[in-house]
């Protein structure tokens, strides 16, 4: 079994790093692959703080940021990349760790012929294992997210996706697209079968309507988690796709900020991780790849 498929009854307190204060440091660019972080550097406008145990800080953690990575090659050729994202866990006191880094495993074919809402590809989750290196080669694969291929036609076929640890190949739950008319809705189940949430969002949104265009991108759109499948009760976290900065804008990159339930384990954190990135593919990976070709 995985060392990592639990947490301690009684862990440790995890130390934070506050945000620097206004001035305090001078942002530098994202971390390339493979060069050594410096104290003080930050990856996309955020500061770069080793985490040494993912499962004990997403105990902690009241959150975490997405941010993905602007592929300049895609932008200039059109050709899809596999995606990556950056996550980074959030504290009550207002710190920031690098967590995990993402990237899609995934064929040519399918990322330039098929719609992303139906592709078929492998997310690697990695957790940032070596304090010293960004380097792929010096991470450590924390959690496989598996979406297989689906023909979608309304309510057949709908998109899923199965989350696992890699070590022990223990299942952490699955994510469902349902068919709806018109809010986008998807559900979250965890390793026994059993529907733990409901995350939905209101189709009249700028950022879901126009997505692809200024206006959209410039627009946060908002996904609700409710427990279990009770729309009727306040809803118990968000899912918030940030407005685009300046890189954003000009890329198909996105941000996602995700508010945990207050309730909720380190296991659905990690499944609420993976329905987020499932959000940017069902939901805006497709629009922003239309507005890149015009």
């Amino acid at each position: 079994m995985s060392e990592y498929n639990s947490v301690p009854q009684n862990p440790p307190p995890t130390q934070y790093v506050p945000p620097p204060a206004q001035g305090q440091y001078i942002p530098m660019q994202p971390i390339n692959p493979g060069i050594p972080p410096h104290p003080g550097q930050f990856i996309g406008g955020i500061q770069y703080v080793y985490c040494a145990d993912p499962m004990t800080e997403l105990n902690y953690s009241t959150g975490v940021l997405i941010r993905q990575e602007p592929q300049l090659l895609e932008m200039y050729t059109g050709c899809e990349s596999p995606n990556r994202y950056y996550v980074f866990s959030q504290s009550r006191q207002g710190g920031m760790k690098l967590l995990f880094k993402c990237k899609e495993i995934s064929g040519c074919c399918m990322r330039n012929c098929c719609p992303a809402n139906s592709r078929e590809f492998n997310m690697v989750i990695k957790h940032i294992a070596n304090s010293t290196y960004l380097d792929d080669n010096f991470q450590k694969t924390f959690v496989n997210v598996v979406k297989p291929f689906k023909c979608t036609c309304c309510c057949l076929e709908r998109p899923e996706m199965m989350v696992t640890f890699s070590e022990s190949n223990q299942p952490l739950g699955k994510i469902k697209q349902p068919f709806t008319c018109c809010d986008p809705k998807i559900t979250l189940y965890d390793n026994d079968g059993d529907l733990k949430y409901t995350i939905h969002a209101d189709c009249c949104q700028c950022g879901i309507l126009c997505a692809s265009n200024f206006c959209g991108k410039m627009s946060e759109a908002v996904f609700n988690i409710y427990k279990s499948n009770n729309l009727t009760e306040p809803p118990c976290g968000t899912i918030i796709k940030k407005s685009a900065n300046f890189a954003e804008l000009i890329t198909t990159a996105d941000s996602y900020q995700i508010n945990f339930p207050l309730e909720s384990t380190p296991n659905d954190k990690m499944n609420l991780i993976a329905a987020g990135l499932m959000i940017d593919y069902q939901f805006f990976e497709e629009k922003a790849k239309d507005n890149n070709d015009h």
